[in-house]
């Protein structure tokens, strides 16, 4: 059961990518009714296996805005990150962020 959470989290916070990237690019309409789709069907299974979070999180309408939809899949991530910091750390230490070095051009005269 620990490894579907898992396994539906990571599902979840690839959700919130693509809702974040479907609102910046502001692609067709099917992309943000995917991502709802999506969220939706995660949130029920999630809410089968901890039922303790009916009454906390909603399933979404389907012309829910790619933002409202980024913003719902990361506040259900954090229910969970904050009850198991197994799921942040695994998340985090895969996708860290680093500065790029400028890569210099010498030129030859």
């Amino acid at each position: 059961m620990e490894q579907e959470k898992t396994k539906l989290l990571n599902v979840l916070r690839r959700i919130a990518r693509s809702a974040g990237y479907t609102a910046w690019v502001k692609a067709e309409p099917a992309a943000a009714r995917f991502c709802v789709t999506q969220y939706n069907k995660v949130l029920t299974r999630l809410q089968e296996l901890e039922p303790s979070i009916q009454s906390l999180f909603t399933t979404l309408s389907d012309d829910t805005s790619p933002e409202v939809t980024r913003m719902a899949a990361r506040e259900l991530l954090a229910y969970f990150e904050a009850d198991e910091p197994e799921y942040a750390w695994a998340y985090r230490g895969r996708f860290r962020c680093r500065p790029h070095r400028a890569r210099v051009i010498s030129m030859c005269c």
